[in-house]
């Protein structure tokens, strides 16, 4: 195998990379990475409204330094849902609909267990007597 047999992930990278986010909050600027920069192992569970989710995403994407800033500051969870809502809105994502997302999936659900007919009627005929 050559090197150029092989994929490089870095240059993908690289190449892909998307608009940061830019905002202003306590008189300060904060910048987030697009969303779709963003670590797909959180992504996913960020936007079905995991708050502690949330929180990493907005650590990983701010870094040390602005997250140190950002802590700082108070964090009204009306607000911080918003700056989430608006961060994903900059990258065309909307809610439930996760950047890193596969564009469709197999169904989860599963049939829900049914009980027999013959138990049922036995619960209800000896309920009826009882009265």
């Amino acid at each position: 195998m050559t090197d150029t047999d092989v994929f490089d992930l870095d240059a993908y990278v690289a190449e892909h990379r998307k608009d940061p986010y830019p905002f202003r909050y306590g008189g300060q600027d904060f910048e987030l990475p697009h969303a779709a920069d963003t670590d797909w192992r959180v992504t996913e569970a960020a936007d079905q409204g995991d708050v502690e989710a949330i929180r990493t995403l907005f650590r990983r994407g701010f870094g040390p330094e602005q997250w140190e800033r950002f802590e700082a500051l108070p964090q009204p969870a009306g607000a911080m849902g918003e700056l989430f809502r608006r961060w994903q809105a900059h990258a065309g994502v909307k809610p439930g609909e996760s950047p890193a997302s596969p564009s469709s999936s197999a169904s989860t659900a599963r049939p829900s267990t049914r009980r027999s007919a013959g138990t049922t009627a036995r619960r209800s005929a000896g309920s009826s007597r009882a009265k």
